[in-house]
């Protein structure tokens, strides 16, 4: 995976090794596949299997570090222990994750917002880069489609997990774009995907029966939704939520 910076330390990243331990790392992986020499290997829960069951082939690529939850470090314990990869310990792995990919990719463009909702999200973040685009911006709209408008380039997911996100991002940034309209799925909110996008506004379309295969029922799926508010959004950010529609008072 190329990376935007050489190097980082973990505390640079916000990071603090068990032992106090700081190291220089060379990129971030949560694939194990994908670990070089140097890396940050994100070792996360999953819905089948724990990242931590792959630490040992990350240590054998020579990652620099790990980061995994306590679960994580009860499952790779004889293999963190053989070995002197730092190990950083996280309560909250993914939201972890998101923000370190912040930290390391750094550039985002200057006015980010994001919309959530079952249906209208592509609408929404289409017509809102197409205004901007009118308004002599640089502008594009992130999500279904991938990314359209001033740069364009496809995406495995509506909203990709962070390192890949937040490479795009500094990657648009880096080619003048100042505008970008998010769409924000409820699997991505739930894994804190958005975690450590700045955004200057969020809005909410609408909220009816989907994903429930995916979220355990309809508080759990509104609950991932209303994330965007109550976690992503900062105090001082704009909210546009549509009342209209039963859950958005809520």
């Amino acid at each position: 995976m190329q990376t935007r910076a050489k190097t980082k330390t973990l505390a640079e990243l916000g990071l603090t090794a068990r032992q106090g331990r700081d190291v220089r790392v060379t990129g971030l992986s949560v694939d194990s596949r994908e670990v070089r020499e140097g890396h940050l290997f994100f070792a996360l829960p999953g819905t089948r299997v724990h990242g931590a069951e792959y630490i040992r082939y990350a240590v054998r690529m020579k990652a620099g570090a790990v980061l995994t939850d306590r679960e994580g470090a009860a499952i790779a314990a004889d293999v963190l222990s053989e070995s002197d990869v730092p190990v950083v310990i996280a309560e909250e792995p993914r939201e972890t994750l998101a923000f370190t990919a912040s930290l390391w990719f750094e550039a985002q463009p200057e006015v980010m917002v994001a919309v959530t909702g079952t249906n209208g999200k592509t609408s929404v973040a289409t017509f809102t880069r197409q205004l901007w685009v009118e308004m002599g911006a640089e502008a594009v709209n992130i999500g279904t489609t991938g990314i359209e408008g001033a740069l364009t380039a496809p995406l495995q997911h509506t909203t990709p997990e962070p390192i890949t996100l937040h490479k795009a991002l500094a990657r648009l940034a880096d080619e003048g774009v100042t505008h970008a309209a998010m769409e924000a799925s409820s699997h991505g909110l739930a894994q804190c995907r958005l975690d450590g996008v700045r955004l200057a506004a969020a809005g909410f379309t609408n909220l009816s029966q989907d994903h429930l295969d995916y979220h355990a029922d309809f508080e759990d799926y509104f609950a991932a939704k209303a994330g965007l508010f109550d976690r992503v959004l900062p105090e001082d950010g704009t909210a546009v939520v549509n009342i209209d529609d039963p859950w958005g008072p809520r």
